[in-house]
Parts: C-alpha cells; sequence; structure tokens
C-alpha cells in the first residue's frame, strides 16, 4: 500500500523513526531517557541519556549530564559528557566540562574547554604491552645464556 513502511521486524529502523526533539523556544528540566536519537534546538537541563544520537543544533544548549552513542554539537553543550563512539564539534559550538568520548572530530572556530578523556583501550593496550615487554626482558638472560 502506499506510505506503508516496509521494513522488516527487529531492524534498525527503529532509530530513524523515533527523533525525539526539543525545538527552539523551549525548555526543559529533569532527565530524558531515551532509546532512540535527540535533538535539542531550545534548552535542557538535567540529565540526558540516549542509546542514539544526540544533535544539539546551533540555537541549542545542553547543560548538565550527558551519555549518548554519538554526539554532534552546533550550540553549546557544558557538564558531564560520555560519548560512546564520535563526538563532533562543528564551528559554532561551545563545548565546556569533563568530557570522555570514543572518537573527535572538530571543525575550525570550535570552542572546548575543560578536561578532555580519550575513551578507548589505549590504557588496555599499555599494560598489555608492558606484559609482553616483562617477558621479553625475563627471556633475553636465557637467550643470551643458551648462546654461550
Amino acid at each position: 500500500m502506499i506510505g506503508m513502511n516496509k521494513t522488516k521486524p527487529g531492524s534498525d529502523a527503529g532509530m530513524d523513526r523515533g527523533i525525539n526533539r526539543i525545538a527552539e523556544g523551549t525548555s526543559v528540566e529533569g532527565t530524558i531517557q531515551c532509546e532512540s536519537n535527540i535533538r535539542i534546538d531550545g534548552a535542557f537541563e538535567g540529565t540526558l541519556e540516549t542509546k542514539g544520537r544526540l544533535v544539539i543544533g546551533p540555537s541549542g544548549s545542553v547543560l548538565g549530564a550527558v551519555r549518548c552513542n554519538q554526539c554532534e554539537v552546533e550550540g553549546r553543550l557544558e557538564g558531564n559528557v560520555l560519548v560512546e563512539e564520535l563526538l563532533t564539534l562543528k564551528a559554532s559550538s561551545t563545548l565546556n566540562g569533563e568530557i570522555h568520548y570514543g572518537a573527535l572530530a572538530v571543525e575550525a572556530g570550535a570552542q572546548a574547554s575543560g578536561v578532555m578523556h580519550l575513551s578507548t583501550k589505549v590504557k588496555d593496550l599499555r599494560k598489555e604491552d608492558r606484559g609482553r615487554k616483562d617477558e621479553r626482558v625475563k627471556e633475553q638472560p636465557q637467550a643470551e645464556a643458551a648462546a654461550r
């Protein structure tokens, strides 16, 4: 039929279908938890957690604790932020706070201040490298003794 959505049950289409939005001129305080994407063109203060993508438009501002899969900032974001994957800062963005991200993309003109943490497995890799280095150090005297 015309207009029928032909998606398979259990597909990823729910992420596109359910975009939440706080429009310009709207101010919200509190807690937001959602499974899908959210766009903020107004003002939000509080705790925001989404398993989808957070977009803060040019007129948008978010103040508080944020946890999301991906984030694109054109407006203002301030607080404790955890972005599991890609954090994108557009030229008009202002970011302030303690920020943890999996990957970062920054356009010229973006403003960021605070503490930025790359939250990947770099620390784990360093520990693994140290373990391998310790093993190599232990093996060297044995190899030198065998060569004599």
